[in-house]
């Protein structure tokens, strides 16, 4: 398969999406692969734990009860966490395959990468670790010296140096903003260029890693054009995504709406009874449009994200001669190609 250049990868990896998500126009399809490519964009889990401070004996026992039910929810979230982050990680191998094979069933990818997915959550752990480490020396100082201004405020709530103070927040949202730039940018790159070694080869860790470095040093202008382009697009797709979801929405909410108008018109004057049925049919209204709206989030925000995973392929297509054959396979006829299955 010959290069793509950032700018001309965007056109393969659109027509692609539209063949693999609208060949069959059934929106069971689109909500299906939606569903797997939201999933993958999940990148991990945030949990966190308030510390307590000790107070009175007389409150022992309420704190003590606080403190058991905080750590269960917190124990409960922990698990919720951990569950949705190796979720999301296979599912980004599943959400892969599925765009390479230009594949419908997402049972066999599933199953197919149950080991690997392992080791992909052993390098995403150890790049987060390396994150942490190289971004300490930057962020540490400036973490300080917000500290500092913000305790030299006044007894009374003033400021001792403003001045101080608003340079320290502005340096600290500053580097803060880079920090994430920058390791948004080498996640990227480890995810769109090291897991498909990962899962057309089943490579290693420190081989995964030693290509997406050779890469990157082999055509660093292509990658930051990349990065920029992709940076760019998710933010025009998401801007136009959300706009057609709110016309989507405020389309589903006119007859909703107009049924919850007749039932505060039909029932508004009579008694409790009827005043129950009519909160019920509100709530019924309510969820029917929440689940209009989520429904269709998935199903634009999916197909956002197919092409995107698209686009990585055939801009990564070229550089790396086995998913290139693959990406040069003529397409599938509508009679051929996998039929959908929930």
């Amino acid at each position: 398969m010959t290069p793509l250049s950032a700018t001309d990868a965007i056109s393969p990896a659109w027509d692609h999406t539209q063949r693999l998500l609208l060949t069959h126009r059934n929106w069971r399809t689109v909500l299906k692969i939606g569903t797997v490519a939201v999933f993958a964009e999940i990148s991990g889990c945030n949990t966190g734990f308030n510390n307590m401070r000790h107070t009175p004996a007389a409150h022992s026992g309420a704190m003590a009860a606080m403190m058991a039910f905080a750590l269960i929810i917190g124990l409960v979230a922990l698990v919720i966490g951990l569950i949705v982050f190796y979720v999301s990680s296979r599912f980004q191998f599943v959400l892969f395959d599925l765009v390479l094979r230009s594949d419908t069933t997402v049972a066999p990818s599933w199953r197919r990468f149950g080991s690997v997915t392992w080791r992909w959550i052993g390098l995403k752990l150890l790049f987060l670790l390396a994150a942490i480490i190289c971004a300490a020396p930057l962020v540490v100082p400036v973490i300080l010296s917000f500290i500092r201004a913000a305790r030299a405020s006044g007894t009374e709530g003033e400021l001792a140096n403003p001045v101080a103070f608003v340079f320290s927040m502005l340096g600290f949202i500053v580097a803060l903003f880079f920090v994430a730039l920058i390791v948004a940018f080498f996640y990227i790159m480890l995810r769109d260029f090291g897991l498909p070694s990962m899962a057309l080869e089943d490579a290693s860790i420190g081989v995964t890693v030693s290509r997406v470095i050779r890469f990157v040093r082999d055509e660093p202008g292509q990658v930051i054009l990349y990065a920029i382009l992709l940076l760019l697009m998710r933010i025009a797709g998401a801007i136009v995504a959300y706009f057609v979801l709110a016309i989507l929405a405020l389309i589903a909410f006119i007859p909703l709406g107009g049924g919850g108008l007749i039932f505060w018109l039909a029932l508004r004057h009579d008694g409790i009874g009827a005043h129950v049925v009519m909160i019920v049919g509100w709530v019924v209204l309510g969820l029917i449009l929440a689940a209009v709206t989520i429904v269709a989030g998935i199903m634009l925000f999916g197909y956002l994200f197919t092409f995107f995973q698209a686009y990585a392929l055939y801009f990564l297509g070229g550089r790396y001669p086995m998913l290139g054959a693959w990406l040069e396979r003529p397409p599938a006829s509508p009679d051929n190609v996998a039929q959908p299955q929930v």
